[in-house]
């Protein structure tokens, strides 16, 4: 992701940069990519303004000021949530029409799984999140319980998703092979022979953006599924996020191109 050519004056022309950042904040997941960034980058940021070798009063007081902010984005990204579960509906619901279910018999086994684990992380969070607030009245034990439930589901979908990168992996591979005995025989047209390997590259590129940003959740995931957590401190959740955050914010930024 680059924004070298990023041009914020009224009196410049047209940016095409600017537009594409406009198109990514437009999109939901961008927007939610972009305050997730900063939400866990603030974690190590703290981290170092506080420390011993850095710290001053006024590191200490921009430090507070950083952390209010990141704690006003976590909020809303929660609450931005609240309306998660109805495509999360619309895409299980997808899994039981043969038209647009995966072919792959794999696939679909997996993201059936993956939906169900979604339909009760969400109603969950949004439980634990309005009790925390004061809407609903829960027990601070029982926001826990829903807390740590919910978290579970999440890690269980995680999970899953190494399941299905791996497969669909395997199944790129295939394609590879096959394009290649294609390319050998001088089979097919030349056009579609090239299409062909765009697709395969660009698919691939994906799955291995996908897997780094799994590799960030899996940990942030266990640690909130546990009733003590798994991360020592809070500076490997900002580590681990910042991870997530950002190979997840450089896919949207291509898928917005």
């Amino acid at each position: 992701m680059s924004v070298s050519k990023l041009n914020l004056s009224p009196f410049a022309k047209p940016s095409p940069t600017l537009a594409h950042l406009n198109r990514l904040i437009a999109s939901a997941s961008g927007t939610d990519k972009l305050f997730m960034l900063y939400a866990y980058s603030s974690h190590v940021i703290l981290y170092v303004l506080r420390s011993k070798r850095v710290a001053t009063k006024s590191r200490l007081l921009l430090a507070e000021r950083i952390g209010k902010l990141g704690a006003i984005i976590s909020d809303a990204r929660v609450l931005y949530r609240l309306f998660g579960i109805f495509p999360i509906i619309s895409w299980v619901q997808s899994l039981n029409d043969p038209a647009t279910a995966p072919k792959d018999k794999r696939h679909a086994l997996i993201e059936w799984l993956q939906g169900w684990s979604m339909l009760l992380y969400y109603p969950m969070e949004h439980a634990y999140y309005l009790a925390g607030k004061g809407v609903f009245p829960i027990s601070a034990a029982n926001i826990n319980t829903l807390a740590l439930w919910s978290c579970r589901f999440w890690a269980a979908y995680v999970a899953l998703q190494f399941a299905h990168i791996k497969r669909s992996y395997d199944l790129l591979k295939n394609s590879k092979k096959a394009l290649e005995l294609t390319s050998s025989t001088k089979e097919g047209q030349v056009s579609d022979i090239a299409a062909e390997k765009t697709r395969i590259a660009k698919a691939e590129q994906a799955l291995w953006t996908d897997l780094l940003v799994q590799c960030g959740y899996l940990p942030l995931t266990m640690h909130w599924s546990l009733p003590n957590g798994l991360l020592p401190d809070q500076v490997w959740v900002g580590l681990f996020g910042t991870l997530s955050a950002a190979c997840g914010l450089q896919g949207v930024w291509r898928a917005t191109a």
